[in-house]
């Protein structure tokens, strides 16, 4: 394929892309909740561990005892150095000593200093320096120490004289900042990081058919074609039916249902198969507008066509191509014992289309189509029409696509791009497939053309966007259509059939 990458690893990168962004916006919440979870747990391990340092500084100049016989002027000043040196050298020892100990307890009751006091010289200045976790803590460690060592260390040093040269300072701010700020921003970008991957990993899993070489190798039948999702201005009070008859409809739409519809023509051709059922998976893939416009498509050619609406459980076909009115359907004809077929079906306005739906709805499809009478009006649809187009449920959902499929000839099977698990496909098909009925072929639905590369190109002069679909919603009351259709199933507009 144009799109394979990485030395035939069997990765799509465009499709990648397509799953990464359609899983991103339904789970979009999760990096960011990683990356917020994981900034808080550091902010919190930070600021738990915390603990502030409050520094306090007392500089005194040392002045050493001298000899009179010594010149001050050319020894005054490396006596005064040494002696600080020897005094910030001895002052751990003084500090521990008993004398020192003694002395502490004496004045201010206490045994050891509230803060960690250290002595470091600097020329002829002696810097007391004392760190605590409090101010008071810190102040009271450096006042305690200077009075003390003085005393302490006259028994173990020369003499020596301490001049205050900058007192002790009530310390007001931390000496240790609180630095959350770029740990907490790094760990969040690590979990924002973490949950793309997981984001990655589940579009790397995402097993849905995207073209129609999936599509062709899953279910083994003719891809007859590929429709586009199509686009309507927003908040436009235009028709926004998703029909061959709005003239709003885009072009290249328009030209892709021909395209199938002639790649229907001949498969229909060669299997001498008149009667065709359209049906999907699930609610939400858009067969009921296909077979609306496949309908239309194969009137335009002066075909005589007729579309009948077999979803006894909804009929929506009528809705969709804006019939009001009272009308008769399968189940009214069914229930009442009705052979006037020509009086129930109704022209569609602006085509030759024959319309064959109903006002009421079936609460035992089954007894309606298992009914004798099924066959005789399929039997008399069949001789007054060059095509018969029979819109059933899905059938991954419902049995009445397999009861049906015993009265056409032929499947036309749905498929919404990147919407349906490939299994779920390829079980509904199989389930078809086990009632010995022929797939006509099979036409890939709502597509972008990043992801739908193949031999059933489009062509397209505009962006798409707006969907269109099987509107059943929960209409069959198992929640089947939320769970695969979600926001994609309730965004698409007002005639997503």
């Amino acid at each position: 394929m144009e799109n394979r990458q990485n030395n035939g690893s069997g990765i799509n990168l465009s499709i990648f892309w397509h799953n990464f962004l359609r899983v991103l916006s339904r789970l979009f919440w999760v990096p960011l909740l990683l990356g917020a979870l994981t900034a808080g747990y550091r902010y919190y391990a930070i600021t738990r561990s915390y603990t502030p340092i409050y520094e306090s500084l007392a500089v005194f100049r040392v002045s050493a005892t001298r000899a009179g016989s010594i010149d001050i002027s050319t020894y005054g000043f490396y006596m005064d150095s040494n002696a600080a040196s020897k005094i910030a050298a001895t002052y751990p020892y003084v500090m521990s000593s008993d004398q020192g100990k003694s002395l502490l307890k004496e004045k201010f009751g206490v045994n050891s200093l509230p803060a960690t006091v250290s002595c470091r010289a600097e020329a002829t200045m002696l810097i007391f320096s004392s760190r605590g976790s409090t101010p008071e803590r810190s102040y009271d460690g450096l006042r305690m120490a200077v009075e003390v060592f003085p005393e302490a260390s006259v028994s173990i040093l020369d003499n020596f004289t301490l001049e205050v040269f900058d007192e002790a300072v009530y310390p007001t701010a931390p000496v240790n900042s609180l630095n959350y700020l770029m740990p907490t921003i790094r760990w969040g970008l690590l979990g924002l990081a973490a949950g793309l991957a997981i984001i990655s990993l589940l579009a790397l899993l995402r097993k849905t058919v995207h073209n129609s070489e999936d599509l062709r190798e899953l279910l083994n039948v003719p891809c007859l074609g590929l429709l586009p999702q199509v686009s309507f201005k927003a908040r436009t009070k235009a028709n926004r039916a998703v029909l061959l008859t709005n003239p709003k409809l885009d072009e290249s739409y328009v030209e892709a249902v021909r395209a199938v519809r002639f790649q229907l023509r001949k498969e229909l051709e060669n299997q001498r198969a008149r009667v065709i059922m359209v049906t999907s998976t699930i609610p939400g893939e858009g067969k009921s507008t296909l077979s609306a416009n496949l309908a239309l498509a194969l009137a335009e050619q002066g075909s005589r066509v007729t579309l009948v609406d077999c979803d006894l459980r909804k009929q929506t076909l009528k809705d969709l191509f804006g019939v009001t009115g009272s009308t008769r359907g399968l189940v009214e004809m069914i229930a009442q014992q009705d052979d006037d077929l020509d009086s129930a079906l109704v022209r569609v306005e602006g085509s030759e289309l024959l319309l064959l739906s109903g006002d009421k709805v079936a609460e035992q499809p089954q007894n309606f189509l298992s009914s004798p009478r099924l066959q005789n009006l399929m039997h008399a649809l069949r001789q007054r029409s060059d095509f018969v187009i029979v819109d059933t449920p899905p059938c991954g959902l419902l049995s009445d696509a397999a009861s049906l499929s015993e009265w056409v000839d032929g499947v036309i099977y749905v498929v919404r791009q990147d919407y349906v698990a490939r299994s779920a496909v390829l079980n509904s098909a199989s389930t078809l497939g086990g009632m010995e009925v022929r797939f006509i072929g099979c036409v890939l639905n709502q597509t972008s053309r990043s992801t739908s590369s193949s031999g059933y190109g489009y062509s397209s002069r505009k962006g798409y966007g707006y969907g269109y679909g099987y509107g059943y919603g929960y209409g069959y009351g198992k929640g089947y259509g939320k769970r695969y259709g979600g926001k994609d199933a309730e965004d698409t507009g007002s005639y997503e059939k």
